[in-house]
């Protein structure tokens, strides 16, 4: 009887010890750090036949020369588009004196998605087009306006099919900006004094009245001629200097995604681009601009021409461009950028 007493004595000694040290084992354990996993990378596919309807549908307006239908009709669609897709929009009208003297309308367009959220991405792009064909090699055609295919139309294709992708694929941290700006494209022709600023009217009224009021993002990127056939990428000086670490983090991610052929490291040069007001404004912007290395303008043999058509369009480098700049947003909204 004694040894059975003692025996039931020691068992419940040693499960009192278990528990005790079990507690302490649990307790230490939920004062430990616990590892977040990262938030998941979904990076949704760019459709650059979509992108490319979007130019269809911007030259089926006719040139959106400032001061015509064209203009009025293609400003409705950008903005009704962004609404349907969830943006909040707003309108800045202004006005501006362009390269003949002219005072004409303009039209920015601000299409915000996650508008609260505090961290933000800005992406750019011009929506107007040439007034003047002034680099073509038919002067009977100079004085007419241009289609801007890729000059324009390119861009702003790339922004509204990014903005379908965002309603798809909604961002909870980060909010995304599209400016479309308006006037980029009708300054001096080649060779005139002050030819470079009377460019970029659009972005330099939007940096001297930015809306919304107090508006501030990360960094922007700017896509202007994106998707001419033969177009190549390179470091753009402004870019460069004032956006350098963006400019370098974007240009390896099109490597790692094997777009090397177009992204290259080759000095652009110095281009008084909308990207320019844009850092003037206080915010870091990149210019993806077609640059070729061989042209005696250095741009595209089909600048300020008529040959910046329909047919000058390359859907592999409008798919490539579209999702390079996909990629980086939604990166950048998890911390992997």
């Amino acid at each position: 009887m004694v040894k059975m007493v003692r025996n039931g004595l020691m068992s419940k000694l040693l499960l009192f010890i278990l528990s005790v040290n079990f507690l302490l084992l649990t307790s230490c354990k939920d004062n430990e750090p616990q590892s977040i996993p990262p938030p998941k990378l979904v990076v949704p596919i760019f459709n650059a036949d979509t992108a490319y309807q979007f130019i269809e549908k911007q030259i089926s307006f006719g040139p959106r020369v400032p001061g015509t239908q064209g203009q009025l009709d293609c400003k409705e669609w950008i903005k009704s588009k962004m609404v349907s897709y969830g943006a909040k929009v707003t309108e800045q009208e202004f006005s501006a004196i362009i390269f003949n003297g002219e005072e004409k309308p303009g039209y920015n367009i601000m299409a915000q998605f996650n508008p609260n959220a505090k961290k933000r991405v800005l992406l750019a792009a011009h929506w107007d087009t040439r007034m003047v064909a002034d680099k073509d090699n038919d002067i009977s055609k100079q004085n007419n306006p241009i289609d801007g295919a890729d000059d324009g139309a390119s861009g702003t294709a790339a922004l509204m099919e990014i903005a379908r992708l965002l309603q798809k694929e909604k961002m909870q941290n980060m909010g995304v900006d599209l400016l479309f700006f308006d006037v980029e494209d009708q300054g001096g022709l080649d060779g005139e004094q002050e030819e470079e600023s009377t460019y970029a009217l659009g972005s330099l009224y939007w940096s001297e009245n930015v809306v919304p009021v107090g508006y501030k993002a990360d960094f922007g990127i700017l896509l202007d001629m994106i998707a001419a056939k033969g177009a190549l990428f390179g470091r753009e000086q402004y870019s460069m200097r004032y956006a350098g670490q963006y400019m370098d983090k974007i240009w390896s991610l099109a490597n790692k995604m094997g777009k090397t052929h177009l992204f290259q490291d080759f000095d652009a040069g110095y281009i008084g681009d909308d990207h320019v007001n844009v850092i003037k404004a206080g915010i870091p912007m990149v210019d993806i601009i077609n640059r070729p290395l061989k042209t005696k303008s250095g741009f595209g043999h089909y600048h300020h021409t008529h040959k910046d058509d329909i047919s000058i369009i390359d859907k592999s480098n409008l798919q490539s461009v579209g999702q390079v700049v996909t990629a980086v947003i939604y990166r950048h909204a998890v911390g992997r950028f």
